[in-house]
C-alpha cells in the first residue's frame, strides 16, 4: 500500500483553515436589535414642564414579542429593574439604565448621553445613546452602542405610564456572512491550487 505525505506547505495551508475557521466562530460579535418597555413611573412633580426628575419606576416589563427583535427576541414580557434618573439637569452617565434576566441571560442598557426633545404640562420625550450588554452562559456578544428613547403622558399626576426603546443598530464595521464566506472559499481555493501543484510531474 501507497502511503501519502502532506507536504510541508500543504499541511500548514490545512493548519491554517482550521485555525482561521476557529477563530470564525469563537470571535463575539455585536449585538443588534430592538426592544422596548412599559410600565409606571412617578416624578417630582405633577407637571413634565416644573418635574426635573423620576423618582421611581414599577411594574416595568419588556415589550410584546412584536417589539423585540434581533438577540431581543424571544424576551418579552420579562420583569425590568429600572433606574431613577433626572432629566434636568440629566444624571447620565446611568449604569445601569434597565437590567433584566431572561432564559439565563442578562440583559442591560448604561446610558451614557441624554437629551430632552419635548416637554409639555402633560408630556415628554427624550432620547440618548448608550452602551447594551448581554452576558450569561452561552453568550458571545460584545458591548455595543445603541440609541434610547422615552415618551410619557399624564394629567396633573405624578404616578403614570411611559414606554421606552432602544435600537442598536449592526455596525458597519462588522464582517456580515458573505465576507466569512468569501474569506472561507479564499483559503479553500489556495489549498486547492496548492494540492494540484504537489501532483504535477516534475519536470526532469
Amino acid at each position: 500500500m501507497k502511503t501519502r505525505v502532506l507536504s510541508p506547505s500543504l499541511a500548514l495551508a490545512l493548519m491554517a483553515i482550521g485555525v482561521f475557521t476557529l477563530s470564525v466562530q469563537a470571535v463575539p460579535t455585536s449585538i443588534v436589535g430592538d426592544i422596548s418597555f412599559h410600565g409606571s413611573a412617578i416624578m417630582n412633580g405633577t407637571s413634565f414642564s416644573t418635574a426635573t426628575a423620576f423618582t421611581s419606576f414599577t411594574e416595568v416589563t419588556v415589550g410584546s414579542a412584536a417589539t423585540v427583535t434581533g438577540d431581543y427576541a424571544g424576551t418579552q414580557d420579562a420583569n425590568v429593574t429600572m433606574t431613577a434618573f433626572s432629566w434636568a439637569p440629566a444624571s447620565t452617565p446611568i449604569r445601569p439604565l434597565w437590567t433584566f434576566t431572561s432564559l439565563g441571560k442578562t440583559y442591560s442598557f448604561d446610558l451614557t448621553s441624554m437629551h430632552l426633545d419635548f416637554a409639555s404640562s402633560t408630556g415628554i420625550l427624550l432620547s440618548g445613546l448608550g452602551v447594551a450588554h448581554i452576558t450569561g452562559a452561552g453568550s458571545e456578544k460584545i458591548d455595543t452602542e445603541g440609541y434610547w428613547d422615552f415618551s410619557a403622558q399624564t394629567l396633573n399626576s405624578a404616578n403614570f405610564t411611559f414606554s421606552s426603546s432602544n435600537k442598536v443598530p449592526t455596525p458597519s464595521s462588522v464582517p456580515d456572512g458573505g465576507t466569512t464566506v468569501a474569506l472561507l472559499g479564499g483559503s479553500v481555493f489556495g489549498l486547492a491550487f496548492l494540492k494540484r501543484r504537489q501532483t504535477q510531474p516534475t519536470a526532469c
